[in-house]
């Protein structure tokens, strides 16, 4: 009879005084042996071969449980509105989240394992983020908040190896730490393969984090001036539209704004170019010409007054003058438009 056996046996056995009923029932609870040098609980389980396996059958294996705490969640989206703010994008979030879940999924490929393949998942990575963000500086500034996320999942990766590195060498030692042979051994050679699937799953991201950097590299090099630009304007765009408009849904887009101001006003080299542009725009668009002035104007008066602005004080005042003559041009055309109009009504009365 083994030593559980035992115990069992005798606390089964009612000790001190009980009541028995006439059909041989127990009235009260029988008392219970108390052993002073019984093993401890962990002991016993843990000689009781397949103990510590039954138990956990009811349970989903710790190896399956994809576990994302409070404090990485937090992270990431403390990453999501640092950059989404950068930008006045707030509403561009999801956009965000999506497209960088697209850019994750790229590391998986098997063929991007080669390096002969690495300009290839660069170009892909570019690719993918043009395609959802059209202006250079909205594409590096997503490009940015993906290194971003992808150096906080490689730290939990790293977390993850650490952890589970301990759990091998738990069930390394079964005696040491009383565990059945036969369990430690399976559980083994179990986190054994987590550990396995979580480097390659870090490789893959480093990887990943790697054609990130290069790719934005390449775009920086590519539009230097204009994503510059962008970080500067942007923002003072977002700011005037803010106050013009507020939250109302129909308001202009910022970066249209500050990307008509840095293509067509900062590198304006005759006030009648823009002009032009702005009527061959027009008339597709219909915009209204005193309103994009208006926003030119307001954009020039914080970008010169700014403590950051985009060009030095002889060049700002260049392109003042030059808006003082597409004003002058606007005047001009607003009053051909209403001699024409006045014309034609002129000529339709006197031919009725």
């Amino acid at each position: 009879m083994s030593q559980i056996e035992g115990i069992q046996k005798k606390n089964d056995t009612p000790q001190g005084n009980v009541t028995v009923g006439p059909q041989g029932t127990y009235r009260g609870q029988p008392v219970t042996i108390i052993q002073d040098l019984a093993p401890s609980a962990i002991q016993l389980a843990s000689n009781v071969a397949g103990f510590e396996a039954t138990k956990q059958k009811s349970r989903n294996s710790i190896l399956n449980r994809t576990i994302v705490t409070k404090k990485i969640f937090k992270e990431k989206e403390n990453i999501l509105a640092t950059y989404t703010e950068r930008l006045g994008q707030q509403k561009q979030s999801k956009r965000y989240k999506e497209t960088y879940g697209e850019l994750n999924r790229m590391q998986y490929k098997l063929e991007y394992e080669r390096e002969e393949n690495q300009d290839e998942l660069r170009n892909m990575l570019l690719y993918k983020v043009s395609e959802v963000f059209g202006e250079v500086t909205e594409q590096d500034n997503v490009l940015e908040y993906a290194i971003a996320m992808n150096d906080i999942e490689r730290i939990n990766f790293e977390t993850e190896i650490g952890q589970v590195k301990k759990m091998i060498a738990l069930f390394s030692e079964p005696e040491k730490n009383f565990i059945n042979i036969g369990f430690a051994n399976t559980e083994r050679m179990n986190w054994i393969d987590k550990l396995t699937s979580l480097e390659k799953n870090l490789h893959t991201h480093n990887l990943l984090k790697k054609q990130l950097l290069r790719a934005q590299e390449l775009l920086r090099k590519t539009h230097k001036r204009e994503i510059y630009d962008g970080y500067n304007l942007i923002p003072k765009a977002a700011a005037i539209l803010n106050q013009q408009y507020g939250d109302d849904g129909n308001a202009p887009n910022a970066i249209s704004l500050a990307v008509s101001y840095r293509d067509e006003v900062l590198n304006m080299k005759n006030s009648l170019d823009i002009f032009e542009v702005f009527i061959l725009r027009q008339e597709k668009k219909r915009e209204d010409f005193r309103t994009y002035l208006d926003s030119m104007i307001a954009l020039f008066g914080i970008d010169m007054a700014s403590t950051n602005p985009s060009r030095s004080k002889e060049e700002l005042r260049s392109v003042r003058d030059g808006l003082f003559h597409i004003e002058i041009c606007g005047q001009i055309y607003d009053s051909v438009g209403v001699l024409g109009h006045d014309i034609r009504r002129i000529f339709e009365d006197t031919k009725g």
